[in-house]
This record gives structure tokens, C-alpha cells and sequence, in this order.
């Protein structure tokens, strides 16, 4: 039995478009540089079975490549749906919503993981797995938003805007 522990949504403020946002973190089957590589393995209507390979510091420090193979529900233009299939936790659900601030995008990401082993895979999950993952969260977020905002910088199709909306207002969204 696993019992599911939700991690805290991070949400980050991007200097770009939405629709642009959207676009980025759905560019699976290519290295995206520091967001890792990934590789489309099939395609079931809207939904792609996606290899990740990605890096995350272990629990000493070290740096190790993850992979997973996790389902990929795209709804677009505002929520991306993650569900693990393999990898190293018996239950990863990622979620990343899109929210339009102005000429900018709120990111938020929430996640939700687990081991099996009823209790005591929950004690792992929770002081273990847990602080990791949060770690790699907030690391992977600034990752994405270093990306995305250096793509709209070159954009032509979707050029990028000076966000119109305040930083206090910003931060307002991203406490909802």
C-alpha cells in the first residue's frame, strides 16, 4: 500500500506568454538543455507516454540522472498533467498550471509522490523523499523559467511584452 504525500506548490512568476510557456515545457523527444532529455515512446490520443531523463542532487549531495517514464495529459493553454508509470517512486503525479498575469505566466507546480510500504514507506516519503523533491522542485522551476524567458527573448512568432502588471499584484496571484 502507498499512501500519497502532497508536496507544497511552488509558483514562480515568468516573463513570457503564456501560450509560449505552454509551448516549452510540451517540446518533448529533444535535449532541452538543463531541462533534460526526453523522448516521446508512444501516443495515445492527447496523451504521450515521455521518457525523462533528469538531474537531481541525491540525499548526500551528489548529482544523479533520474529517469522515468510518465504519462503526459496536455491541456491547453493551462494545465500540463504528469503520471508516473517507472521511475524510482511507486507514485509521482506532477502538475503544472499556467495562469495568464497580464503579458506574463504564473507557474505553478504541484506534485504528489510515494513509496510503497504503507507506514513506513510514508515515514521514507515524508523525511527522506520528500525534502529531495523539494529541492528539485524549486530547482527544475528555475531551470524552466531561466529557459522560457531566454526563448521569448528570441521570439518572432509570439514576441515577448513588458509584463503589465505589478510586482505586488504578482505576488498576490501566486499566493492563491
Amino acid at each position: 500500500m502507498v499512501i500519497p504525500i502532497h508536496l507544497p506548490s511552488l509558483t514562480t512568476h515568468i516573463h513570457a506568454d503564456r501560450r509560449l510557456v505552454f509551448q516549452v515545457l510540451t517540446a518533448f523527444g529533444s535535449s532541452n538543455g538543463e531541462l533534460g532529455k526526453t523522448s516521446v515512446l508512444q501516443q495515445d490520443g492527447d496523451r504521450m507516454l515521455v521518457e525523462f531523463h533528469t538531474s537531481a542532487r541525491d540525499l548526500i549531495g551528489r548529482e544523479r540522472t533520474y529517469r522515468t517514464v510518465e504519462w503526459v495529459t496536455p491541456h491547453e493553454p493551462d494545465r500540463i498533467d504528469f503520471e508516473g508509470v517507472e521511475g524510482p517512486l511507486d507514485v509521482l503525479r506532477d502538475r503544472f498550471l499556467l495562469e495568464e498575469v497580464g503579458n506574463c505566466t504564473l507557474l505553478i507546480y504541484e506534485s504528489q509522490i510515494g513509496i510503497r510500504g504503507w507506514l513506513f514507506g510514508w515515514l521514507i516519503a515524508r523525511f527522506v523523499i520528500r525534502p529531495m523533491m523539494k529541492r528539485m522542485m524549486r530547482r527544475h522551476t528555475q531551470e524552466m523559467k531561466e529557459t522560457i524567458e531566454a526563448r521569448a527573448k528570441r521570439s518572432r512568432l509570439i514576441p515577448l511584452k513588458p509584463c503589465d502588471v505589478e510586482v505586488a499584484e504578482l505576488e498576490d496571484a501566486a499566493k492563491r
